[in-house]
């Protein structure tokens, strides 16, 4: 007798690329939007690799950014390890100031986001502010020559994110790849959007802080929704960004920093790639990626923003001082980008991302504050159990490289940042 066929079967999941920095949000998004994730980043971290169907760790040093020769293998191995048909590829972060890698990636697969033409233009300060004035968006005072009297203003590197690479104004920062704007006060304020190339609809609004170093005094700490903003500011906030990704052409999801004083924002610039608020934003019933995809491979934009019942927050944990993970080290619910027993952090990078909800946007950030105490409280105590073993696990394994991997490991973990 004839098996019978049921009368549908349910679609196949197509698979996607991902390429970033750190690829864990993308992947827990791809996998909401009904996707295979195989993702290529630089720490293959356990939940990244639990996450995704396949997953690449890129060689060679974080400092020194993506590299054509390891990203390329990484993503032709991942295509073959594909279990159904590649959708395209999607990225985050690490291409801001090497575009030239998203032609080369265009080239075999489809590229589900902003080109590199568009992603040069943003992020070259001499196109991108001139195209603000001209839009007449509100923006600092910006220079690709270093002010006379550098009193009050900052460096930034082009292409750079997570705040590390701001410093003052003559403090170590030179060269061709630097530009130069006047410091503002006010509140950090990001605004998640997504765009189809020809308009833009702003999905939230988060607030912003940074967890500061020595060497690091802008260095990104965490980020909190919804931001509370005076109705003129968010309208004019949004109106910017409808006429900058209108100008610019942007496509998929995207960021606009700005600086709010006393009801005017500034904006500081575009990050055109999903980016660090993902955590705190893809928790509807819409997943984001599914948003990102509509707009680039429809033009369609949602009608309208998001709507939260309840506040939440996500921030970095950053290491005091140089750490090995421990290897009984149980990571609960809350922490993300968990790095692998026994991996060594140095001193100032990040260990890991924790999350919060609340009910309201002070306690989702108290609490947040709480889990990067306890994240580090348990680091310290389970350490202090484990000098003798960890001093015994030191000696034979700096033969086999350890130093090296030590000292190229988690150089600029961005814990899924901007």
């Amino acid at each position: 007798m004839p098996t019978l066929l049921p009368k549908s079967s349910p679609p196949e999941r197509p698979s996607l690329l991902i390429a970033a920095v750190s690829g864990r949000a993308l992947a827990v998004s791809a996998i909401r939007a009904g996707l295979r994730p195989l993702v290529a980043d630089f720490f293959a971290d356990t939940d990244t690799a639990a996450s995704a169907h396949a997953c690449r760790k890129l060689t060679g040093d974080i400092g020194r950014g993506m590299r054509w020769q390891s990203l390329g293998t990484a993503l032709e191995a991942l295509a073959e390890a594909a279990p159904s048909p590649i959708l395209g590829l999607v990225y985050g972060s690490g291409f801001e100031d090497r575009p030239h890698l998203l032609t080369r990636i265009a080239e075999r697969w489809p590229l589900l986001g902003n080109d590199a033409a568009t992603v040069e233009r943003l992020k070259a300060p001499e196109s991108f502010f001139a195209g603000l004035d001209r839009l007449g968006i509100a923006h600092p005072l910006t220079a690709t020559e270093r002010p006379a009297r550098g009193a009050g203003w900052l460096a930034k590197r082009r292409g750079g994110a997570g705040g590390s690479h701001i410093v003052q104004s003559g403090i170590g920062l030179y060269g061709r790849d630097v530009y130069y704007q006047q410091r503002v006060e006010g509140r950090a304020v990001s605004a998640l959007f997504v765009a189809d190339g020809s308009g833009a609809r702003v999905l939230g609004f988060s607030e912003q802080w940074t967890a500061p170093s020595k060497r690091s005094l802008w260095r990104y700490g965490g980020a909190v929704r919804p931001a509370a903003l005076p109705i003129a500011a968010a309208r004019q906030m949004a109106s910017a960004v409808k006429h900058v990704a209108q100008a610019f052409k942007i496509m998929g999801l995207a960021s606009a920093d700005f600086m709010v004083s006393e009801g005017r924002a500034l904006l500081l610039e575009i990050n055109p790639r999903p980016g660090a608020t993902l955590d705190i934003f893809d928790t509807g019933a819409t997943p984001l990626l599914r948003l990102h995809l509509d707009a680039v491979g429809e033009g369609k934009l949602p009608r309208a923003s998001l709507k939260f019942e309840e506040a939440m927050a996500s921030a970095i944990v950053y290491a005091p001082k140089g750490v090995r993970v421990p290897p009984e080290m149980i990571w609960p619910d809350w922490a993300a980008d968990r790095p692998k027993p026994s991996e060594w952090i140095d001193k100032n990078r990040p260990i890991c991302t924790v999350l919060a909800r609340a009910e309201t946007k002070a306690r989702a950030k108290r609490l947040v504050e709480a889990c990067i105490r306890k994240v580090l409280a348990s680091f310290t105590s389970l350490s202090r159990g484990n000098d003798g073993e960890q001093t015994r696990r030191r000696e034979p394994n700096a033969a086999n490289g350890l130093a090296e991997r030590q000292r190229q490991g988690r150089a600029a973990r961005p814990g899924s940042h901007r």
